[in-house]
């Protein structure tokens, strides 16, 4: 059965299908994926022919990966048919290949299109604090803060529409440096992929290649004040999925005690530049409250505001003169 990768941008998609390729998840040719860049120094383990086909889904559609548009009624008719008899042939590269997958955050909000297509998928959703998701497309793209919460939260719920609890599993990103044995022995298991033991040990030894000393939790996004209640309620649903609790006060001290421990270890986020430049908690010497340092982080989002309206404004007239383009080509037409 074909496996998909989903989950909101900068969630940790990356780092998660990296170590399900290395567990003998197909990906298809090496020639199609992604190079590595500054975001990604490890690659995005996507193939680019899929992803060009998702890109071409949202702007048939009328949108795009940062504008979610309406899901249709149906996902393989109208302005869509092009596009599935092109699926259907790349697909005919994998079906041979068992197993096989493919990752992009774009699934989330084209997945009923591949079941249309595929049937039957299994789905591994990775979800992380929306707030530290905000922030690194604040870092990324200039987001808003409210932008980025928004789209976090029509990825999430419209994947979670999409596929049926017993088709999907849900891994949280943190998970991955707290215990990463366990959690991808798990994603194995539901998958029914091969146990490499040595893979295994890698992931354990590097902790992924980093050690995440700070982050956010449930309690954080309750106490920001600005975040939107469907959000946070969609946020708990998703960590008891993946049994993932990050209020936990044995956990936290768990955290700050590996913290401490591994103090000198290499800390590298596979899906941040700079982790330990988030504006949402303290840093280890770094002077200021959680609250002062949010609030700063509240004014420089304050300031891309403006930029982000302006943004708005050229998107409306530019959708504005493509529309008249078209009605004056129909005029012609008729």
């Amino acid at each position: 059965m074909p496996v998909c990768i989903a989950g909101m941008h900068r969630s940790g998609t990356s780092m998660v299908t990296m170590l399900l390729h290395r567990s003998g998840l197909y990906l298809g040719p090496e020639s199609d994926f992604h190079a590595p860049g500054p975001a990604n120094p490890e690659g995005n383990w996507e193939n680019r022919r899929i992803l060009k086909l998702n890109q071409r889904i949202l702007h048939r559609l009328g949108g795009g990966w940062d504008y979610p548009p309406p899901a249709p009624t149906n996902w393989t008719t109208g302005s869509l048919a092009p596009v599935q008899v092109e699926a259907e042939t790349l697909l005919q590269h994998f079906i041979d290949r068992e197993p096989w997958g493919w990752k992009d955050p774009r699934n989330c909000l084209t997945l009923p299109f591949w079941q249309a297509i595929l049937g039957a998928v299994r789905v591994v959703a990775v979800v992380r604090n929306p707030l530290e998701v905000a922030e690194s497309l604040r870092k990324r793209n200039g987001f808003s803060q409210a932008l980025s919460l928004a789209l976090w939260h029509s990825y999430n719920q419209r994947l979670l529409d999409a596929v049926a609890p017993s088709e999907r599993i849900i891994t949280h990103y943190d998970m991955h440096f707290q215990d990463p044995e366990r959690e991808l022995r798990r994603l194995l298991s539901f998958l029914d992929l091969p146990v490499e033991e040595d893979i295994v040990e890698q992931a354990s030894t590097a902790k992924v290649d980093g050690l995440r000393h700070h982050r956010l939790t449930t309690r954080d996004i309750a106490n920001a004040g600005d975040v939107a209640p469907a959000i946070i309620d969609l946020y708990r649903d998703l960590c008891a999925e993946a049994k993932w609790h990050d209020d936990d006060p044995a956990r936290i001290e768990f955290d700050e005690m590996e913290g401490t421990r591994r103090e000198n270890a290499t800390s590298l986020d596979r899906d941040e530049l700079n982790e330990s430049s988030f504006a949402g908690r303290p840093d280890k010497g770094r002077a200021g409250s959680s609250r002062q340092q949010l609030a700063e982080a509240r004014a420089r989002i304050t300031e891309l505001e403006e930029t982000v309206r302006a943004q708005r404004v050229a998107l409306a007239e530019r959708e504005a003169n493509a529309s008249a383009r078209q009605a004056a080509r129909r005029l012609v037409t008729d």
